[in-house]
This record gives C-alpha cells, sequence and structure tokens, in this order.
C-alpha cells in the first residue's frame, strides 16, 4: 500500500469518528439518524475513493490538483464536524458519567 492509501485510510477513519462522536450525544439514537450519519460519511468517501482509484490508476504523470483538492475538501469537512463533535461534548458533559 501506498502513502497515499494510508492517507486516504486515515482521513475517512478520522471522518467517521469524528461522525460517531456526534452521534454518540445526539439525545435521542434512533437507526434513522444512525442511517443519515452513514449516508452523509458514504457521500463524503466515495468522491475521494474514486478520485484516488483514479490518480492511481493512470499510467502519466499528473499535477495531482484534482487529489489535492479531494483530500482538502475532506479535510475540511473533517475539521468542522470534529469541532462540533468535541463543542457537544464539551457542553453535555456535564451530565455524561463517562466524561
Amino acid at each position: 500500500m501506498n502513502i497515499v492509501g494510508i492517507i486516504t485510510f486515515l482521513s475517512l477513519s478520522l471522518l467517521l469518528m469524528s461522525l460517531l462522536l456526534i452521534y454518540s450525544k445526539l439525545k435521542h439514537q434512533t437507526p434513522g439518524k444512525l442511517a443519515a450519519i452513514i449516508v452523509f460519511f458514504l457521500l463524503n468517501a466515495v468522491p475521494l475513493v474514486y478520485v484516488v482509484y483514479i490518480e492511481q490508476s493512470m499510467d502519466y504523470a499528473s499535477s495531482s490538483f484534482t487529489l489535492g483538492s479531494a483530500f482538502m475538501i475532506i479535510w475540511l469537512i473533517t475539521a468542522v464536524i470534529l469541532f462540533l463533535g468535541i463543542l457537544f461534548r464539551v457542553r453535555s458533559g456535564k451530565e455524561d458519567p463517562y466524561y
């Protein structure tokens, strides 16, 4: 596995953990909300995996502008979601027995 695959795996893992952090702090954890989180994750993961696959399958050198743009968008989304998850965690920390 090359470095792009490792970065892709780590980026998507962090995105999934951020989404699950938000899901864990919801008051009513229903299967519908979990399905919405999974759909949101897939809507963000599939384009990144597609761009990485296309860049890996090319035989010629490209500028990798699309690859960098895809990673930047995923990292921005992950940063915002992680910030919201940490914010939910801090705000509801007083009633959480595991805090």
